[in-house]
């Protein structure tokens, strides 16, 4: 008896690898490989999202607590921190909506493409801005030094913390993009007759 019933365990064990490993063969083809790489990238965009919505909050709440409580040059570096981030929270609640109404798991090779490529174009456009407000934000605190103005040091000083902070966050989100875009394009192949591209798959 305890040899019958061990057999009947293994047996029924075997049945439920095989039926795993059918499960994921069901899964492991080139459109679910795709949906879930587009599923990636969009939760990834609106993590990005809640963080610039998160910086913009904070910027805005510090610098209008800053803007009551300090004088002269400090108090010019909070006001333009709560000024620069009403851009901000703006760019993320609309990026974030755009993120959250997206439905990746329909998009077919070309749109994912188009979607990846299109993100990392404006990453980039934006990180170049980033540069101009970093470049300008030096350009404000160097001539409110030299003519002694508190203000143009204070507002100097916030474009370069904001201006470094939203080029760091552009460069970190490309990467990753670029990252993610990169496991899709490893797997792309001509089309017969060189008409398109096709997905390879494993």
């Amino acid at each position: 008896m305890p040899s019958s019933s061990a057999s009947r365990t293994s047996l029924a064990l075997l049945l439920l690898l095989c039926t795993s490993f059918a499960a994921q063969a069901a899964e492991a083809t080139p459109e679910a490989f795709l949906a879930t790489h587009n599923t990636e990238a969009v939760r990834l965009n609106q993590t990005a999202m809640g963080v610039l919505l998160g910086w913009a909050v904070l910027n805005m709440g510090a610098g209008t607590a800053g803007h009551f409580t300090t004088e002269g040059e400090r108090r010019a570096f909070w006001q333009a921190n709560a000024a620069w981030n009403v851009v901000n929270l703006a760019i993320g609640g609309f990026g974030l909506y755009g993120q959250l109404t997206a439905t990746p798991e329909t998009w077919d090779l070309a749109r994912s493409l188009a979607e990846g490529q299109k993100m990392e174009k404006l990453l980039l456009l934006n990180a170049g801005l980033d540069v101009g407000y970093v470049a300008f934000g030096g350009f404000l605190l160097e001539r409110g030094l030299r003519t002694d103005s508190a203000q143009l040091r204070g507002w100097g000083r916030s474009l370069l913390l904001q201006g470094g902070f939203l080029l760091l966050f552009d460069a970190v989100l490309w990467g990753l993009n670029w990252h993610l875009n990169s496991q899709l394009t490893a797997r792309l192949v001509p089309a017969p007759h060189g008409v398109g591209l096709l997905l390879t798959w494993p």
